[in-house]
């Protein structure tokens, strides 16, 4: 009888008693396509490395190519351009686990977090970690005006009303008086603030200024705190009355106004960060500054209630005092006149607290006093003007600081508002808000789609906090300050911003964390406030200062993190005022707003009990089930809409498939989620961002190094074997050769001679399945052939590697020395364990060796003995290229050798009849060769019962 038998691909089920004939028990660098067994040629090899090095990602663009190059001894990264082979030095880092890149920012991936470098002017320019963290000083300038002041005119205005008698002059108006002279009173008020604040760039009411870092493609990052800045602290401005006339009773008064019109400086603090700013000038663009509308200190719609105000001449302004030409005493305008008579001016360089009433009596007063009388504007009713505080949550564009003016002037700056620029302001550029992108982030996973960077297993290492000197208003004095060179004494109970450090106590994931603005904070906890002595001391034109134990701060506090609840200010390592946070309503992060009252006393007598600690290699608050999305092109920001939550478990890993989810949303390319609870597939908006649409299927990942991506699909390995998901649907493809006690060849009677034929020491090159395939899976990884449709299935010093044919479905094998391998689509690159980069989809011409068996052949009678007397084997090849060899069994176990030959004919013997028989092959082909099958001519025997 004669039997043709078509060899197919390797397979290790089902059993080998009903295994078809025609399937391999070992295919050895052959693959069942184009219909028959072609031979798997050897990779041609790309360049060879040197010793420890490793190839881990190769950083494409549309002008270069690079392989980056890692060594595992020296830690250096080297880059390799594809086209020239010219190496350039990129840096050392210690334990990378990979990279990756958008555009031309290279990311270094280690245990401490992932560090950027910058591809210009052909080098990499290492950025370091993270965003540089500027902190910016901003404070108040001064500009003392009354009402209609000028050279040669006065300044006063008279308003009427119905008479009041002597003795009811400082009691509260009756209601048409209320109307009378607010209506007078306020139409000047109103005019004098547009006239010297909106209409000039300037403030006089209490207003927050807030700043961030705007990026190269218009992301705002890294916003800083709401800082409160104070032009008065109490209502403003300021109207007095100097004499009350008429006949009998009163019914006219004599009036005039003050206030303070300030201007904004800043400076930026020279922070270990600012250094680094000069690195980041192709990324950070500018300092944008943002302001809050003005939170008004009166009542816009009350009326005004008396000529005795409570709080007379109580109203502070908080920052330095400006004044034109200060240094001429022959200045002809009457405020420097009067500031002439100093010796010395230099106080009003300090950026403290200032009294009206003083500044009055500097500027406006040749006998240095002031009114004692003023108009009781309307005032708020009680916390009015703290919820205001606790509400402002909009701020609008002020101006933008170019970078590179930071770094070449590193002193005070005015910020110059255009003339009405003001009036227009809540038209301008709404500020953004911020979600935690002072935090830094460590990523397990990385993976690069749609000019995004993908992050998982993700870490954050919470923010340290604002510096005292960028979340409060810019004050650098600290002491009261009696001034004796005239009969004027100026008090200003203040403090240096220098002087104090902050610490902020967050709750989150069940954890208390501590953090801090410096390592201070380890020192010993004392809990004396200050040192209550007073002492003196003199500057250079003589003037005496007497140094106080006073001191005074903002009265708003924030940290970017609503789960913060605590924040403990130091003043030189000693804590002295402790705050309750609450989370903000309008914005992320967490705040307090505290009283007006400028001097504090210590509020607290002891500490949460977790330390402030600096978290220099840690990452302490775990955020495992989250996906963080780049921004399109900017792997420096991961915006809030970016953020995906992904179930409740493990993200073990990320990949991208670009196929619809089903009929009814093509052009939605899914990203997957490899969880602990299965896979998930998110969809991609409009936007470019993702959203968590369903889970897939329940198949765990066993192994995150092995998810592949194909063109429309992705290979991932579990505990069934390993899966390919398309779409919404998964299979699993490695059935055929999942085997818990894979075929041992190497137990036929010769076959380490057949072995050794491939050119392989049989005691160290084992290119056969030894290991259970669920174990190899759980090291296994995977190459993408995409140049000939293979998945190539390693495992880093396992010497045998499974080739799957995307073509066929089926499978061969290989022997395997890859250390391991890179994304490099479309071509299949990787690394063996000589250091050499191979390509897979670029095999070279050369003939290869091949190794085949079959599973064991019935010949359509399993259960009858037959004796084979003739084999020839099949297929396109040289005479010569194919030895064979022919072996029997009656029990599947126990296998001998009938027959051999150094050909492919296999003729003119005849033996022990068998049931069973393999058919092995040792072949040398060509490219253009392939093996086919076999014709097998045998004979029945004592087939008349069952045997």
């Amino acid at each position: 009888m004669n039997q043709e038998i078509k060899y197919n691909g390797f397979s290790a089920v089902p059993s080998d008693y009903e295994c078809p004939d025609g399937s391999l028990a070992v295919s050895i660098n052959l693959l069942p396509e184009n219909g028959a067994l072609q031979p798997v040629l050897a990779p041609s090899q790309v360049m060879q490395l040197e010793e420890g090095e490793v190839v881990k990602f190769i950083h494409k663009t549309s002008t270069f190519t690079h392989y980056i190059v890692y060594s595992n001894t020296t830690y250096k990264i080297t880059s390799i351009d594809k086209e020239t082979n010219n190496r350039v030095e990129v840096g050392t880092l210690y334990s990378v686990s990979h990279f990756n890149a958008v555009g031309n920012t290279l990311l270094a991936f280690t245990s401490n977090g992932f560090y950027y470098y910058l591809w210009k002017n052909g080098k990499y320019v290492n950025l370091g970690d993270h965003i540089p963290d500027i902190e910016v000083s901003f404070g108040l300038v001064g500009h003392p005006r009354l009402f209609s002041l000028s050279d040669d005119s006065k300044s006063t205005f008279t308003i009427n009303f119905d008479g009041i008698s002597e003795d009811g002059l400082y009691n509260e108006f009756s209601e048409t008086n209320k109307t009378k002279i607010t209506d007078q009173i306020m139409a000047k008020v109103n005019k004098f603030v547009a006239q010297e604040t909106v209409n000039k760039g300037r403030f006089c009411f209490p207003f927050f200024v807030r700043y961030a870092l705007r990026l190269f493609d218009g992301s705002l990052v890294y916003h800083s705190a709401p800082i409160f800045m104070n032009p008065s602290t109490k209502a403003a401005p300021i109207v007095w009355w100097s004499r009350a006339r008429g006949k009998k009773s009163y019914t006219e008064a004599v009036c005039d106004i003050m206030m303070v019109a300030a201007s904004l400086d800043y400076k930026v603090v020279r922070n270990s960060d600012y250094l680094d700013l000069d690195d980041w000038t192709d990324i950070i663009k500018s300092i944008d500054v943002f302001i809050s509308k003005p939170i008004y200190t009166y009542d816009q719609s009350g009326k005004i209630s008396s000529m005795s105000d409570t709080d007379n001449y109580n109203t502070k302004f908080i920052g330095r005092l400006y004044a034109d030409n200060k240094n001429s005493v022959s200045s002809t305008k009457a405020e420097d006149k009067l500031l002439g008579a100093f010796s010395s001016k230099e106080f009003l360089d300090y950026y403290c607290e200032w009294e009206y009433s003083k500044i009055y009596a500097m500027y406006y007063s040749s006998d240095r006093t002031y009114p004692s009388t003023a108009f009781h504007l309307p005032e708020f009713t009680d916390g009015k003007v703290t919820e205001t505080l606790m509400n402002t949550s909009t701020f609008y564009k002020l101006c933008s600081i170019e970078i590179a003016d930071v770094i070449d002037d590193n002193s005070r700056k005015d910020i110059v508002v255009d003339d009405e620029y003001l009036q227009s302001l809540v038209t301008r550029e709404a500020m953004t808000d911020d979600y935690l992108t002072h935090d830094q982030l460590h990523a397990d996973y990385s993976f690069g789609y749609n000019s995004r960077l993908n992050l998982a297993g993700l870490k954050r290492k919470p923010f340290k906090g604002f510096l005292a000197q960028s979340m409060f208003a810019y004050c650098n004095r600290r002491f009261n300050w009696s001034y004796s060179g005239t009969t004027l004494n100026i008090s200003m109970a203040v403090f240096s911003s220098d002087d104090y450090s902050i610490a902020v106590y967050i709750k989150e994931n069940g954890e208390d964390y501590a953090v801090s603005c410096s390592a201070e904070y380890y020192a010993a906890l004392d809990l004396q406030l200050f040192n209550s002595s007073e002492y003196e001391s003199t500057d250079s034109s003589g003037n005496k200062y007497t140094h106080m134990s006073k001191h005074s701060w903002g009265c708003y506090v924030f940290y970017p993190n609503p789960n913060a609840y605590k924040m403990v200010i130091y003043n030189y390592s000693s804590p002295c005022y402790a705050i309750d946070l609450k989370p903000h309503e309008f914005l992320n992060g967490a705040f307090a707003v505290l009283d007006y009252e400028l001097v504090r006393e210590k509020n607290f007598t002891s500490l949460p009990s977790v330390y402030p600690t600096e978290y220099d290699n840690d990452f302490p608050i775990e955020i495992a089930n989250k996906i963080y999305t780049s921004e399109v092109n900017n792997p420096f920001y991961f915006p809030l809409l970016g953020i995906n939550t992904v179930g409740t478990g493990e993200i073990k890993g990320i990949c991208s498939a670009a196929k619809a989810l089903s009929q009814g949303q093509f052009g939605q390319f899914p990203l997957y989620a490899f969880t602990t609870e299965g896979v998930w597939a998110l969809e991609v908006s409009s936007t470019g961002t993702y959203s968590a649409r369903q889970p897939i299927t329940r198949d765990v990942c066993i192994n995150p190094d092995g998810i592949t991506q194909l063109d429309s699909a992705v290979l991932f390995p579990t505990d069934r074997g390993i899966m390919l998901i398309s779409g919404s649907q998964t299979q699993c493809i490695s059935e055929a050769i999942n085997s818990e006690y894979p075929f041992d060849a190497t137990q036929l009677p010769g076959f380490t001679k057949l072995h050794a034929m491939l050119g392989h020491e049989p005691s160290t090159d084992k290119c056969l399945p030894t290991l259970p395939f669920t174990q190899f899976l759980q090291k296994c990884q995977m190459i993408y052939d995409y140049v000939h449709q293979r998945v190539i299935v390693y495992a880093p010093s396992i010497t045998y590697a499974y080739v799957y044919s995307l073509k066929t479905q089926q499978w061969g094998m290989i022997f395997s020395n890859i250390a391991s391998h890179l994304n490099s689509y479309p071509d299949a690159l990787a690394v063996d364990s000589s250091n050499a980069v191979l390509n897979f989809s670029v095999p070279v011409a050369d003939a290869v060796k091949c190794l085949y068996v079959t599973r064991p052949l019935k010949l359509e009678a399993a259960n009858v003995l037959k004796t084979i007397d003739n084999v020839i084997q099949r297929g396109f090849f040289r005479n010569g290229n194919v030895a064979t060899v022919l072996y029997g069994s009656r029990d599947l176990v126990n296998w001998h050798l009938v027959w051999s030959s150094k050909d492919h004919y296999l003729r003119g013997f005849r033996g022990s009849p068998y049931k069973y028989y393999r058919i092995a092959g040792v072949a040398t082909l060509n490219a253009d060769e392939n093996i086919f099958g076999a014709s097998v001519q045998f004979t029945p025997r004592q087939a008349n019962q069952p045997r």
